[in-house]
């Protein structure tokens, strides 16, 4: 099970992922394990991938030899999308057609084995783009109206819940790297607290810049997320404390001086 998240910023790309992968077989868990599930390739691109291991190898795989070959040099974010469906789709269509064979013996979990979905970061002509494919190889690109993006199973917990943060924090702006760091934190930590066994420690966070012509890509250590998450508790505690003088105010008693919103972390990013 998984949960990777990926929030596009007016000043870079923040991906977040957690930390657990399921082992086992035939729909059966047999265990879990700790693992990095971001990736990054070329210095120049995040990519995770959720489904199965293998096929997601064979993906990162591609996108390595894309990008090696050349095909997304000076092109728009539209023609990189088309270029990369088409080639993860050399690996996806083969996969979802032995599945569908596999579910007339074994049943519809046969299926479980060619199920993916990716989410890439990557500079296009100099922007940085978020897309996201979704089990067919689709492409989509976040856009400031809509700037994150979840794949995986912890995405029907982690969708709704940034959907809130984003209407509490930045309804009215893009969010910077600093919000967007202090949002996919938050949602990770969230995912993992309701929905244990699945989604789970140790998370992985990792930033991505545009400096000039370069791109800078920085990977949080343990110590830096740990702030991050006490930025999380502190939040919690003055949301708390606010809902408490709100619940005053609708008893009819005088509420006393709401606290102020802790803020995020400013985030270090090398220049």
């Amino acid at each position: 099970m998984t949960l990777i998240i990926g929030i596009k910023c007016k000043d870079g790309i923040v991906m977040a992922a957690d930390g657990a992968a399921t082992l086992g077989s035939m729909g059966q868990h047999t265990a879990q394990q700790p693992t990095k599930k971001l990736s990054i390739l070329k210095d120049k691109i995040i990519m995770g991938v959720s489904g199965p291991v293998g096929l997601g190898q064979m993906l990162k795989g591609k996108m390595d030899s894309i990008w090696d070959a050349g095909m997304l040099r000076n092109k728009k974010p539209h023609e990189a999308m088309s270029l990369i469906s088409t080639g993860l789709r050399e690996y996806i269509i083969p996969e979802l057609k032995v599945a569908e064979i596999s579910r007339n013996v074994i049943g519809n979990i046969g299926l479980s084995s060619a199920l993916s979905a990716t989410l890439v970061a990557l500079p296009a002509s100099r922007e940085l783009c978020l897309i996201q494919f979704d089990q067919q190889g689709a492409p989509e690109e976040t856009t400031e109206e809509l700037p994150f993006a979840c794949i995986g199973s912890g995405q029907s917990i982690a969708d709704p819940f940034l959907g809130l943060l984003r209407r509490v924090f930045w309804s009215d702006h893009q969010p910077n790297i600093d919000e967007g760091l202090f949002a996919a934190v938050w949602a990770l930590d969230h995912a993992i607290k309701v929905n244990p066994g699945g989604v789970a420690e140790p998370m992985q966070i990792i930033t991505m810049v545009q400096s000039g012509s370069d791109t800078k890509i920085k990977e949080l250590s343990f110590e830096e997320i740990t702030e991050h998450k006490e930025a999380v508790r502190n939040a919690e505690r003055a949301m708390a404390i606010s809902l408490a003088e709100f619940k005053k105010s609708l008893s009819g008693e005088v509420a006393s001086e709401t606290p102020d919103i802790p803020q995020p972390i400013k985030e270090k990013i090398a220049k």
